[in-house]
């Protein structure tokens, strides 16, 4: 089939052409805890190919033409390119023993229909990850790119966290994304419940997560389990006009979690994280 200015589909560039050439160490120096997540984030436009440094430019080239060219007419950021990532990360996970590896995910082992299956909570809902598809317990849709990061989780392992949290800024090869979580999280939070941190306890209740202990010159501390080994910690402090202080939010995460997930994949959590806090106030601001 013909189409996309005339141009051949079958000449796209796939996950799996791009991880082939990468060197299968999984060393992490890219910011990704594995190739194939490296690979994979590449291809749907959410990761530059340079940041992979043992790539052969000779072998990369040709890829790298094509993949600009695919990814500047939409291909692999549309559910089109969602799909192409999702059915390469489907024949990866057949490879897994979804009974050995389940425990060290948190997960509990379940055979649903005579499939083997994986039970985990994400946020506040209970999924089911098969080898075919990704679905919330009893039912409910779940969008592709947050099956491509459940899948990345699966697939990548979860180590056990240490117990010590640190800034984005701590972790290795997080300078670009620093600037990111800034303007994309913590930014727009600070700025949502500034003068507002009444609501937040009852807001952070609402997308499953749970209020600490308030640490020193910390106005808000809570917890919020994103899946069974990742937990992210956000610190509020409230503005106080009189004395000059915009209000402030801190994302904190265990020093060990980028041996839990790539750091694109983390930002993607602390992403959908946001949203669901903002979705939650505005619903709670309009009242009943």
């Amino acid at each position: 089939m013909v189409r996309d200015g005339g141009k051949n589909t079958g000449g796209r560039v796939t996950p799996a052409q791009l991880y082939m050439i990468t060197p299968k160490t999984n060393c992490g120096e890219c910011g990704y805890a594995s190739c194939l997540a490296f690979a994979t984030q590449a291809v749907v436009g959410q990761a530059r190919l340079d940041l992979c440094p043992y790539l052969d430019e000779e072998k990369l080239s040709p890829i790298r033409l094509k993949l600009e060219d695919q990814l500047s007419r939409g291909i692999g950021v549309k559910r089109e390119g969602f799909q192409k990532a999702l059915d390469y990360l489907k024949e990866e996970i057949k490879k897994w023993s979804f009974r050995e590896i389940a425990s060290s995910l948190g997960a509990e082992f379940r055979v649903v229909g005579g499939e083997d299956a994986l039970e985990l909570e994400y946020f506040d809902k209970k999924i089911m990850v098969t080898r075919r598809d990704i679905f919330q317990v009893p039912s409910g849709e779940i969008d592709p790119w947050e099956k491509i990061f459940i899948y990345n989780y699966v697939i990548g392992g979860a180590a056990e966290p240490s117990g010590e949290w640190v800034g984005m800024e701590s972790l290795p090869n997080s300078v670009s994304k620093i600037k990111s979580l800034r303007a994309h999280c913590e930014e727009p939070l600070a700025e949502a419940f500034a003068g507002k941190m009444d609501l937040l306890p009852e807001v952070v209740k609402e997308v499953g997560g749970v209020v600490k202990e308030t640490e020193a010159h910390v106005d808000l501390s809570a917890d919020f389990q994103v899946l069974p080994k990742l937990t992210i910690r956000i610190l509020w402090w409230d503005e106080e006009p009189e004395e000059g202080f915009e209000a402030k939010t801190k994302f904190l995460f265990d020093s060990r979690v980028l041996d839990i997930l790539d750091i694109e994949s983390l930002l993607f959590a602390c992403e959908q994280l946001t949203e669901r806090l903002l979705d939650a106030l505005k619903k709670r601001s309009k009242g009943p």
